[in-house]
């Protein structure tokens, strides 16, 4: 059964009663009915907001936010069954400060990283460095302004040309730039690795390879065993049933951790690369294990 949180309640029914040792009852839609008992696992991936009559007032609004949140969601939070991924646990892996102590403790190697709005704590951090520092944003927003998507992508920076009063604004994450003979993305379906190697043949792909698709060519590539171990145990530290990996492979051949996104796309690597990962994700969801 394929449902929306944005089905809530305009088209999606719930019922949910309490028995021995947990829940009973169903979720249903003009088409499809299907029992909570049934359900052996949930694949969650950016739902839409809940969709509410158009007369309510901005206060009931949230409200009925609030209680459909805590009542369908939490009625699905309460039941013993694989989730790919647990929002709650998802939501917490989002942090990266979170993910590079994760990857670190799991045996995979990370950059050198700096969260500050200090100017002073960045000019010491670019003198400690052998090399150049970059910016990157520390959550995975996309915003718009003005009608335009905007996405903030991997910048290299000179500490000498940031604005103290600008940077003091909010929290900003400085790595030490990694030298790249190209990236690596890891798709990890339950504990099943599917590696595309990225090449750029552009400046700006190069740095960020988000910012020139056009850019890229892929390959599907191996995983080394430290490696595919490194990424089990960040995995099974978070809870986590799927997890996108993103690795830059440095020329001495160093695999280097840069963030796992817990929600990552995957199908265009798929279409670019002929690597089963929608059938690797069936299996794990119709397998039903608890994570």
């Amino acid at each position: 059964m394929r449902m929306d949180l944005g089905d809530f309640p305009k088209s999606l029914t719930l019922r949910g009663e309490t028995c021995t040792g947990g829940w009973r009852g169903e979720l249903r839609t003009p088409t499809e009915c299907v029992a909570l008992s049934d359900i052996q696992s949930i694949y969650y991936r950016r739902p839409s907001g809940f969709s509410f009559p158009e007369d309510l007032s901005d206060a009931d609004r949230v409200f009925a936010g609030e209680e459909a949140r805590h009542g369908l969601g939490g009625l699905l939070a309460a039941m013993d069954v694989l989730w790919v991924n647990d929002p709650i646990r998802a939501s917490v892996a989002d942090y990266k400060p979170l993910q590079l102590k994760i990857a670190s403790r799991s045996g995979l190697l990370t950059p050198a990283t700096l969260v500050t709005n200090d100017l002073g704590a960045v000019i010491d951090f670019a003198a400690a460095q052998s090399g150049p520092i970059v910016c990157k944003a520390l959550s995975p927003i996309v915003h718009s302004e003005n009608g335009e998507v905007r996405i903030t992508f991997t910048t290299p920076v000179d500490p000498a040309g940031i604005d103290p009063a600008e940077l003091a604004v909010t929290a900003h994450l400085f790595q030490a730039w990694v030298p790249k003979e190209y990236e690596v993305r890891v798709t990890m379906v339950g504990r099943t690795p599917f590696a595309v190697t990225i090449h750029a043949s552009s400046e700006s792909g190069h740095i960020d390879w988000r910012s020139d698709y056009g850019a890229l060519t892929y390959s599907p590539g191996s995983v080394p065993d430290d490696v595919r171990a490194g990424m089990v145990r960040y995995l099974d530290t978070l809870g986590l049933a799927y997890g996108a990996f993103d690795f830059v492979v440095k020329p001495t051949g160093e695999w280097v951790f840069l963030e796992c996104n817990p929600a990552g796309q995957w199908l265009w690597l798929e279409e670019a690369t002929g690597l089963p990962m929608a059938a690797a994700l069936a299996d794990l969801l119709v397998g039903g294990q608890q994570v």
